[in-house]
């Protein structure tokens, strides 16, 4: 893996990209296709995103979580501003961040079952939508940015980047099907990586 000043150099330099074209273009750019240009590797986006281990989801003056709709919208944006992007991605789309093929889960609650919606991330269909017809990415090659933030503090304590690919070896258990693709994160799964930023299969770093 290049050294993490070389990561930071080649990630820092997409992101001035992506953060003047976003600015010049009346069009959201985390709504629009992925440009090899512009597309960060797993580790480039754990560099950038890293810091957002222990961030506080927001609450009320009683310490309730506030209902910002769509569910999980201001982490995505959270994501986004890390990345470069001025202008918050779009609610409902998949990926969330389209122009990265990432796709973003915070979860507060004491057990964590996590959607995966129409589409079984291990899955090796090309993605049969319009924004994908020039790259023609598979299920299995959208990233994902999995954030854990338990009660009663509400602080990620654990944060995952990985391929829909790497999630069966991960977490350990395959994602079944009923109106949609649902994983769930087991117990000991999750007070095993508490305090732990994982890239694919490995450590990144511990709070």
């Amino acid at each position: 893996m290049p050294s993490r000043q070389t990561l930071l150099a080649s990630a820092n330099k997409k992101k001035k990209l992506i953060y003047q074209t976003d600015l010049e273009d009346a069009n959201s750019l985390a709504n629009q296709p992925p440009v090899v240009e512009t597309l960060y590797t797993l580790e480039e986006i754990a560099i950038l995103t890293e810091d957002l281990m222990s961030i506080d989801a927001p609450t009320d003056t009683n310490g309730r979580i506030l209902e910002v709709r769509p569910k999980g919208h201001w982490f995505e944006f959270e994501v986004a501003k890390r990345l470069g992007y001025n202008y918050p991605p779009g609610g409902g789309l998949f990926p969330d961040i389209r122009h990265q093929a990432l796709e973003i889960k915070h979860h507060t609650g004491k057990s964590i079952t996590v959607d995966f919606g129409r589409y079984h991330p291990g899955s090796d269909d090309i993605i049969n939508e319009t924004w994908n017809r020039q790259l023609q990415l598979k299920v299995n090659q959208i990233r994902y940015l999995i954030a854990l933030a338990p009660p009663p503090k509400f602080k990620v304590t654990t944060l995952i980047v990985l391929t829909g690919a790497q999630i069966i070896n991960v977490f350990g258990v395959s994602p079944k099907a009923t109106i949609k693709y649902q994983m769930g994160i087991s117990d000991k799964w999750r007070e095993d990586h508490r305090g732990k930023m994982m890239v694919g299969e490995k450590i990144w770093l511990t709070a």
